[in-house]
């Protein structure tokens, strides 16, 4: 079987300096059914290295994330670590011992569902919409989530947008600021939202994500434009059917 809507965070290496030095990665996003299309072309088993991030510092090299399509049609993800060495004349051969090849991190996704979510009739006469979207690949198998107002819904729907982070705290690309505010709890994954109303959904607000079953709960943890440590507003959205 092919993969299936999910998008994934994949980068190509790109190198702009002269050893030593380590390579840089540059993101570009490529939707599974880009993965897909690569494929058709080709019969099983293959691989699809052009969707792999790839990161290269000395005499390494590394792609993770490989996307390999098996026999069957099986999708698998592997990480390759090639190591070099350099003789007198600047040849190249491989190390001894490499290639070295293991299976990538297993996706971190938690219960996140995506879909169209509907606030509480309480709040903006029910018409607080949102749509969510992911996961996203990102480092270290962790997932990136994303919302957005739907059509349809108030102005004033809040969060408008947000994007959270599915893993290690520590992996978090908002780790540093999650600890600053003091916040200790496990109970969330944390993220960034904004909003164009209220103090505690504005632009960059720091929030915490849960979701129980079809209920998708977003705490903020700001009020423009300070970080607390524990929640200042939350809101719990509903899977629509």
């Amino acid at each position: 079987m092919l993969l299936s809507t999910r998008r994934a965070w994949v980068a190509a290496a790109t190198v702009s300096c002269v050893l030593p030095c380590i390579a840089t990665a540059q993101s570009r996003e490529f939707s599974f059914e880009q993965i897909n299309s690569a494929a058709a072309a080709a019969t099983p088993p293959y691989s699809l290295f052009e969707f792999s991030t790839l990161t290269g510092s000395g005499n390494t090299v590394t792609a993770t994330l490989i996307p390999i399509v098996t026999s069957t049609g099986a999708v698998v993800y592997k990480d390759v670590t090639l190591q070099f060495v350099a003789d007198a004349a600047g040849n190249l051969t491989l190390a001894s011992g490499f290639p070295k090849v293991a299976l990538s991190a297993t996706f971190i996704t938690s219960t996140f569902k995506a879909g169209r979510y509907v606030g509480p009739s309480t709040i903006l006469s029910g018409t607080a919409i949102v749509s969510v979207s992911g996961p996203s690949v990102t480092t270290g198998g962790a997932t990136e989530w994303t919302l957005a107002a739907a059509g349809g819904a108030a102005g004033c729907t809040y969060p408008a947008t947000a994007t959270w982070y599915v893993g290690p705290l520590a992996n978090s690309p908002i780790a540093a600021r999650v600890k600053a505010a003091g916040i200790t709890s496990t109970a969330w994954y944390y993220g960034v939202a904004s909003g164009p109303c209220y103090s505690s959904w504005y632009t960059n607000t720091l929030i915490g994500v849960s979701q129980v079953g079809n209920t998708l709960t977003i705490a903020s943890f700001t009020n423009y434009p300070t970080d607390y440590s524990l929640p200042r507003d939350q809101i719990t959205y509903t899977l629509a059917p």
